[in-house]
């Protein structure tokens, strides 16, 4: 007799999973778990029976190309009773606008940034055909990601792309619940590794590129050599140092808050030098302004860029261009090529002549303004290489003194004879502790000691009587 066909209506096997039970459906040719969300039996039977019966009811009304979580929202709707909204695609940021505290807070420049990153993504969505912010699953964040990073932009974009796309989804998952949760998080879309950027950090001076560069500003006038030297002699930001101001400097200190940390409170505080000691004294006849250098003040915040500009010439004149910059032509992910050397470079060489003398990591720290963890990493980088460097000067320094070149003279002075594990138990074979003891110039009572350290135990009985001539015989082939 053929097999009953199961009713497709029929409640499902339930299994109790931790707490809760769940059934299971092929969905979408995936073998699904759902949850009843209760732990008592009978109403766990209620919901199943329901699902199955909106599952059947949604399947007959649907068309055959209608996607499993369309078919999922439907049921919601049966079940519920209430109409399930979905939330378009291009009002989506604007969702997340209005739910995000701290929107007003941003500058101009990253608000218009995050709306040309979702605005990017809401044409590509609708060029998928896909209307509304509950179809983006991982598959279509994976494409999306694949999208990105063929259009050539550089990885550090390609993230900052992702983690915003990332921070929206992930809001709106709170607000109301997403199908696909967050598809653009980390763990589903790996992000690009620093070590995988292709980037090109700006480099330390030397003593004589240092020479070059502060010889190269004083043909652009005064104005900028000062700016020259107060990033050399500081190694603060080229913004931080254009913009120092008179009150910043107390008691031998240049007190300042980054304005790069500026919304997180920290300071950097470092000592005046004597190099720039003598600039300050220079330019203090023009204390009554409040910027030290009032021209490059006035100049940085009608045009920043001309700044940035003229200390490229700078440090492009001394070095020679092929000296301070690295050619884009070959990556396809950056486009415009790399300076290596730059204002900032005055940051770098900063830290590395502090690491040279050994500065702790605390003193860097509040010298140059740092908070990020990642920034003390690379300075215990430098501390070790520096440590590295100075230990290879020690090394030729020693290696070099004459006083100490001489041959090692042969030892005079017999070395003890003394006992060891192999050759006591090679000697216990035949010979007593007495005998043992002579042989070693010592008493018999330490061969015991010696024989309980290594925990050797006699098995026979042994000579005891033994002449010089055998005892000295014995010392030799020990010895050898």
């Amino acid at each position: 007799m053929p097999r009953k066909k199961k009713s497709a209506a029929s409640v499902p096997k339930l299994s109790l999973r931790g707490k809760k039970y769940y059934f299971r459906r092929w969905l979408n040719g995936k073998d699904k778990w759902i949850s009843t969300g209760t732990s008592d039996q009978e109403k766990a039977k209620q919901f199943a029976s329901s699902y199955i019966d909106a599952e059947t009811y949604s399947v007959l009304e649907s068309k055959k190309q209608k996607k499993a979580h369309k078919i999922a929202e439907d049921i919601v709707e049966i079940i519920t009773g209430q109409e399930q909204v979905l939330t378009p695609v291009d009002k989506a940021h604007e969702i997340w606008v209005e739910h995000f505290p701290k929107y007003n807070d941003l500058s101009e420049g990253s608000r218009k940034n995050y709306h040309h990153i979702f605005d990017e993504f809401a044409d590509w969505c609708n060029a998928q055909n896909v209307q509304y912010i509950e179809q983006v699953d991982r598959s279509m964040a994976i494409r999306y990601s694949k999208h990105l990073w063929d259009t050539g932009i550089s990885g550090r974009t390609y993230n900052g792309y992702l983690k915003h796309l990332s921070r929206v989804f992930s809001s709106l998952d709170n607000l109301i619940n997403l199908t696909h949760r967050n598809p653009f998080s980390y763990q589903n879309i790996p992000r690009v590794k620093k070590n995988e950027l292709a980037t090109e950090g700006k480099q330390p001076l030397e003593p004589d590129m240092l020479s070059k560069v502060v010889e190269e500003s004083a043909k652009f006038g005064d104005d900028y050599r000062d700016l020259i030297i107060i990033g050399s002699q500081t190694g603060i930001r080229l913004k931080d140092a254009a913009l120092l101001k008179w009150d910043s400097i107390k008691g031998g200190f240049i007190e300042i808050m980054p304005f790069k940390t500026k919304k997180s409170g920290g300071t950097a505080r470092m000592p005046v030098s004597p190099v720039l000691a003598k600039l300050l004294e220079a330019r203090s006849g023009n204390s009554k302004n409040e910027y030290v250098i009032p021209f490059i003040a006035d100049q940085y915040i009608k045009n920043y860029h001309e700044v940035v500009k003229q200390c490229k010439k700078i440090f492009e004149n001394a070095l020679g261009k092929d000296s301070t910059v690295v050619s884009s032509e070959n990556n396809p992910h950056r486009k415009r090529d790399a300076c290596v050397y730059s204002f900032h470079s005055f940051r770098t060489t900063f830290m590395s002549l502090l690491a040279a003398k050994d500065v702790s990591s605390r003193d860097a720290m509040r010298m140059l303004g740092w908070e990020s963890p990642e920034m003390i990493q690379v300075y215990e980088k430098m501390l070790e290489k520096a440590r590295g460097d100075s230990d290879k000067r020690a090394f030729e320094l020693v290696s070099n003194i004459e006083e100490l070149k001489f041959d090692i003279p042969e030892s005079t002075k017999k070395e003890a004879l003394r006992p060891t594990k192999t050759n006591l138990e090679a000697l216990i074979e035949t010979y007593s502790n007495c005998t043992i003891g002579k042989i070693y110039g010592i008493s018999e009572t330490a061969v015991r000691k010696w024989l309980r350290k290594y925990g050797i135990v006699r098995g026979k009985r042994v000579i005891s009587d033994i002449s010089e001539e055998d005892i000295q015989k014995i010392r030799n082939e020990l010895k050898s």
